[in-house]
């Protein structure tokens, strides 16, 4: 992990992701690992929150950094900048500037693949 952030308990969902020092618009938060699970597989309801659109016949979840513990918000400071397909890193980006002790988020819903920047 960066040390841009740290994982914490959140008000919003369980843990979260908050910014440990002030964070410039653009700054790489974290770069994940990325696990594949095929889009049939049934996952436990605990893992199945994790997963991460990300080809046709693949999702793929967090399996390194803070990348899973990042909660959802409507008007997100963070965002999915860079899908690495051949080596499976996940690389998110502060869309705006943030204030450190933040709590970091993104958006995502059943349209996450319109907000992924990849």
């Amino acid at each position: 992990m960066t040390d841009l952030v740290e994982v914490k308990p959140s008000l919003l969902h369980g843990k979260g992701v908050f910014a440990s020092r002030k964070i410039e618009k653009g700054e790489v938060l974290v770069k994940s690992h990325m696990a594949l699970i095929h889009i049939n597989e049934n996952l436990p309801e605990v893992l199945a929150t994790l997963q991460f659109p990300w080809t046709e016949e693949y999702d793929a979840i967090c399996i390194s950094d803070a990348g899973s513990f990042f909660n959802h918000s409507s008007s997100p400071n963070a965002e999915v900048k860079i899908r690495d397909f051949d080596n499976l890193i996940q690389t998110f980006v502060a869309k705006t500037a943030i204030v450190k002790g933040t709590e970091i988020t993104i958006y995502y819903n059943d349209a996450f693949e319109e907000f992924v920047k990849a």
